[in-house]
């Protein structure tokens, strides 16, 4: 059973749906839960220099820490049962934010390796114009190279 869970967020169409999904699966599990959000490495717009506020990149976290907060709440308001059971005062449930820079699926495996976590929860698809037919490349090489269990989460999938 998962006792750490790592949802990687994207700031995309599914983030609401995955942010929702990871944190109900936490407190189902009685996991400890972190949500990851990559920003692109700062060297895709350096060329951009004397046209980008340095700030960007502390602006863009901040942004995304903030959306992510805001999911959360979101989230618990609507897993009330979960966040507001009479044990949540003798058990809180944590919800680490994280935030770093570079190539998505390299960042989300190592910090999922090296914080030890037992499962990665992403979206099949991520908020990237240019995407595979059917999977999204971020999300390709987290399940390929990944230490722990990847969960592909597929918001109102129907086959047929």
């Amino acid at each position: 059973m998962p006792k750490k869970i790592l949802v990687c967020v994207d700031m995309g169409r599914m983030a609401d749906h995955l942010v929702e999904f990871g944190h109900s699966l936490a407190h189902r599990l009685d996991a400890e839960v972190a949500f990851i959000n990559v920003l692109p490495s700062p060297h895709l717009w350096k060329g951009y220099g004397t046209w980008i506020n340095p700030d960007v990149t502390r602006e863009a976290a901040e942004s995304a820490r903030k959306k992510i907060q805001y999911l959360i709440r979101v989230a618990e308001e609507k897993n009330y049962e979960f966040s507001y059971h009479e044990n949540a005062r003798d058990h809180p449930h944590e919800h680490e934010i994280i935030i770093e820079q570079g190539d998505s699926a390299e960042v989300i495996i190592d910090k999922a390796r090296r914080l030890d976590f037992n499962l990665i929860v992403i979206g099949f698809k991520g908020a990237s114009g240019i995407q595979q037919m059917m999977v999204g490349s971020t999300t390709t090489n987290v399940s390929r190279y990944a230490h722990c269990s990847v969960l592909i989460y597929r918001p109102d999938f129907d086959p047929f």
